[in-house]
């Protein structure tokens, strides 16, 4: 089986997916970063009274150079029977109802008061201060379409129209299954040679932001009984949209060979391919070239390698736009800075490299570009130290030596357009 390019397994992890179709009623108040499921346009304007928009003195405007009587206080909530006849005025706060007979309101600050009479102090005009029935919105107005992210801006609309409760798309539901004898569960004693399931860790919180709901599989040992076991149960169980698994993708070309595949240490793509459709193996990038797809259950199943830095970046090139797509959001993009290379950068034939980067202070206020190249073998691939200080990715084409100076494109802060941001 040969390895693809990046694009061409993307796409086809891309044609695998349908976007969910179950639609889920949730309070209000918990639905701000999801996905509305329906449009909803106001059904009262905004505001559905005539109200003041400042703290002062409610009158007829043509009163306004007399000397005026106060005949009552308007506040929020609290409005008033009485009407603003000739030479009267109704003290009133922000918010307030306006009462009848007054089409004006002269603020606080440019009146004097004495008593219970008040004299305005510059000139007002008909409608001043004045917030009319359905300055905001009218009945009828979109605030918020189909397949749009529901912000805290949508909340405060939807929460002025008294609505409780809003109809969203329910989260792809992604299985997380992490692969090794050597993974133990957060929290626990480690004996000598294991570790914790950082991977595992890793996809739950990536899933979280992609817009899916994640479901932790048991990790699974490297012993083929087991991975065909767990494989199976998956297929049967039908609460998951998309699987994503690390670990166990190494062996490549030789379970095709006419290797009995329980003689491998590397099971998932032979396990795969016994139990559905091994659709690629294997890929143009580094990190992560063994990474797989299949279809298993009629469903799509992403599985990454097992190096935390591999998982990171094959999780947000490949299987993040699935899950967004079945999700019904928008794709994710992250901000390019451009700067220049502190060091060459040697090529890589046929793989597009995939390198960490962090940024110093460059001449003529371009940054300059320190590219985190990792440890030579046999460490591994990438190491905790430099994911920790990296302040975004640089990809590099395949066969595309850079000197010095270059000038480059460094990829940072995935930015959402379905985030719940305003």
């Amino acid at each position: 089986m040969q390895r693809v390019s990046v694009d061409e397994f993307r796409r086809s992890g891309l044609a695998m997916v349908v976007p969910v179709s179950g639609v889920e009623s949730i309070p209000l108040g918990d639905a701000s970063s999801r996905i509305s499921s329906r449009e909803v346009r106001s059904r009262l304007p905004l505001p559905w009274f005539r109200r003041s928009a400042v703290d002062g003195y409610a009158l007829r405007a043509e009163d306004a150079k007399l000397p005026l009587t106060v005949v009552a206080k308007v506040t929020a909530g609290r409005p008033t029977d009485r009407v603003v006849g000739p030479g009267e005025a109704v003290e009133i706060t922000t918010g307030a109802p306006m009462p009848e007979g007054a089409d004006a309101v002269a603020l606080v600050e440019r009146s004097r008061r004495t008593g219970d009479t008040v004299v305005i102090d510059e000139p007002v005009g008909p409608g001043a201060h004045v917030s009319p029935v359905g300055e905001d919105f009218g009945v009828g107005q979109l605030l918020l379409a189909t397949d749009a992210p529901v912000t805290p801006i949508v909340v405060a609309s939807l929460a002025s129209q008294g609505q409780e409760m809003v109809e969203v798309w329910r989260r792809p539901r992604v299985a997380i299954l992490s692969t090794g004898d050597e993974l133990m569960p957060l929290g626990s004693e480690l004996s000598h040679g294991q570790v914790y399931d950082v991977n595992g860790a890793i996809l739950e919180a990536m899933v979280r932001e992609a817009g899916g709901e994640p479901v932790r599989v048991p990790p699974v040992a490297d012993r083929y009984e087991d991975v065909r076991d767990r494989l199976r149960a998956l297929i049967a169980d039908p609460e998951w949209d998309i699987l994503v698994s690390s670990g166990g993708t190494g062996a490549s070309i030789p379970v095709f060979e006419g290797r009995d595949i329980r003689t491998l240490h590397d099971l998932i793509p032979g396990v795969a391919a016994e139990l559905g459709e091994l659709i690629h193996h294997g890929i143009r990038m580094s990190p992560g070239r063994p990474t797989a797809l299949a279809r298993i259950g009629q469903r799509p199943f992403f599985a990454l390698p097992g190096w935390p830095y591999a998982v990171l970046v094959h999780f947000e090139m490949l299987v993040e736009p699935a899950i967004r797509r079945a999700a019904h959001r928008p794709p994710r993009v992250r901000r390019p800075v451009v700067g220049r290379l502190s060091s060459p950068i040697p090529a890589m034939p046929d793989f597009t490299w995939v390198i960490q980067a962090r940024f110093e202070p460059g001449e003529e206020g371009v940054p300059s570009v320190i590219p985190l190249l990792p440890p030579p073998p046999p460490s591994a691939s990438r190491v905790m130290t430099q994911m920790l200080e990296a302040d975004g990715i640089l990809i590099v084409e395949a066969d595309e030596p850079l000197a010095t100076g270059t000038s480059v494109t460094v990829w940072t802060d995935p930015q959402d357009p379905a985030g719940g941001s305003w």
